[in-house]
């Protein structure tokens, strides 16, 4: 679709270099995604994230999110397919909101949010996050039967629970956080890794806040961040884009026998769970909390 707006129009108009460059940062971020995945509102944050990260001006991401925008709509009125997503603008706004769904931490910034943490349920809701790069709510309600130690999975969606466009997927369990996994009792079922033993916890906003607070980090850091933090180390350590799309739950076309039994497969999701087990690595270099609990 891209190659096709640049040969019918793009390479035709005075800006044509830059709609190039333009559609070849959509083509990086979004590689073989479908038009449907693309209107997913999350990943397009993600794509605005990291062409900031890249050093780009808010003036120049905004150029580059509207000249794909332009793509899809040329494509859209042509008949080549069957309805445009909305694609979300970047404002330049000097009174620009803080985004809403927080942003990436570095590294010194999630050992200060441990160190401040008084709150054992706190403490083991960033571990999973930063082990899953789940959504908030997929790891409030992650219990301790599924977590499958013996087959390294972690299945985020109760078998009670049906599948929405907050697709929760099969992960590959991180060999590091298998010790602490296993030192956890199994006899209460459901057992809540984040919650009162058989109840969950609805949020974690008071402790995290109070974190937030005495770790002296600003008001766009909330549990999202994790998210993000981990999406943007999953790019940085090369995982593929399916492996990246498959881990933060943005595959949710219907699966065929085969592929419900994919997560079995010893490679899948190998590459993401090696580079977590990075990320987590490091962050026991640097914090003696974190590793102390990692080898429970």
């Amino acid at each position: 679709m891209a190659a096709r707006y640049y040969d019918q129009h793009g390479q035709h108009v005075v800006s044509a270099e830059r709609i190039s460059i333009s559609l070849a940062y959509w083509l990086d971020f979004f590689g073989t995604k479908t038009i449907e995945e693309i209107g997913n509102a999350e990943l397009q944050r993600e794509f605005h994230t990291w062409l900031l990260d890249k050093g780009m001006k808010k003036t120049s991401a905004k150029r580059v999110v509207s000249d794909g925008r332009a793509a899809i709509n040329y494509a859209w009125k042509r008949g080549e397919i069957a309805s445009a997503p909305f694609v979300m603008p970047i404002s330049t706004g000097s009174n620009e909101a803080a985004p809403p769904k927080g942003r990436p931490l570095e590294l010194k910034e999630i050992v200060a949010l441990y160190s401040n943490t008084k709150n054992p349920n706190l403490t083991m809701f960033i571990t999973l996050m930063l082990a899953t790069a789940a959504r908030p709510d997929a790891v409030l309600g992650l219990t301790r039967d599924r977590m499958k130690v013996e087959d390294r999975l972690i299945v985020l969606n109760p078998e009670d629970r049906p599948q929405t466009k907050k697709y929760r997927p099969t992960l590959r369990m991180p060999e590091s956080i298998v010790p602490l996994i296993e030192s956890i009792e199994t006899e209460i079922s459901p057992l809540y890794l984040v919650g009162l033993r058989d109840t969950p916890l609805k949020g974690v906003r008071t402790s995290w806040r109070t974190a937030r607070k005495n770790a002296q980090l600003d008001n766009q850091v909330n549990p999202y961040s994790l998210r993000h933090t981990m999406a943007r180390w999953l790019r940085k350590e090369r995982v593929s884009g399916w492996e990246i799309s498959a881990q933060l739950g943005h595959k949710r076309q219907d699966l065929s026998i085969t592929e419900i039994y994919a997560p079995y497969d010893p490679t899948y999701l190998q590459n993401a769970a090696k580079a977590i087990d990075s990320f987590f690595a490091q962050l026991r270099a640097k914090s003696v909390l974190v590793d102390a609990m990692l080898k429970r």
